[in-house]
């Protein structure tokens, strides 16, 4: 498997890109006119949407964009000079596709926490990250935010709710743990970052379990309720 990484910040929407603004130079990249693909999560759910990919709520006027990046992906399958997703697991979801152009594993590095420390703070924190956009009915389906909201009813916790907004270095310090009930994912920073920071984390690519996820924060907070 083949990996590269970016050298500037997460790349989203499946859009055309050029390797001197967006990837390392490599032998294969390494001029600013070849082109390529780079496709996250949600952009192959919506790509194969009309292929027999995934289905998920969205919103019914929306269909016809999930018609619009289906044909858009095809096309320029004949154009482009390479085909990318940001994690190993979403190269076989690309099939209902059929493309041509092989497919290659592009990894966005997490931030540097090295300086980071815990600071005290009152009762367990746990950190969401609940992405925002226009279909904001498929994107709290995909963030898991109904498990969320189901922890918030079970376990007396404070919910940490960040979005691509937020300054982390300001909030890792009094995260207890981290929940990202997601029910599609690919390799997200965050995940990353608190292993790097010892943080203990919830994290599934489908099918999220709340009752996993209270047992535990039981286990990491003794007396919760």
């Amino acid at each position: 498997m083949e990996y590269e990484k970016l050298t500037k910040g997460q790349v989203y929407n499946p859009v055309f890109l050029t390797s001197g603004d967006s990837f390392s130079s490599n032998k294969h990249h390494n001029t600013y006119f070849d082109v390529v693909i780079l496709f996250t999560g949600s952009d192959i759910l919506y790509a194969t949407r009309s292929l027999g990919g995934k289905k998920f709520p969205t919103k019914w006027t929306k269909y016809l964009y999930f018609l619009g990046m289906t044909f858009f992906v095809k096309l320029s399958d004949f154009f482009v000079e390479r085909l990318y997703v940001v994690s190993p697991h979403l190269i076989s979801e690309l099939a209902p596709l059929k493309l041509r152009e092989r497919v290659s594993v592009l990894v966005d590095p997490p931030q540097d926490v090295s300086m980071i420390e815990k600071k005290p703070h009152e009762g367990f924190n746990v950190l969401y990250y609940r992405g925002l956009g226009g279909n904001q009915k498929f994107k709290d389906w995909v963030y898991g935010k109904d498990i969320v909201d189901e922890l918030k009813k079970r376990l007396a916790v404070n919910i940490i709710e960040v979005n691509g907004n937020s300054d982390m270095k300001e909030i890792y310090p009094i995260v207890d743990f981290y929940v990202r009930p997601n029910r599609h994912d690919d390799m997200p920073r965050m995940i990353m970052e608190c292993e790097k920071l010892n943080i203990p984390y919830y994290w599934s690519k489908e099918n999220p379990d709340i009752d996993t996820i209270e047992r535990m924060v039981k286990g990491l907070y003794i007396g919760i309720s």
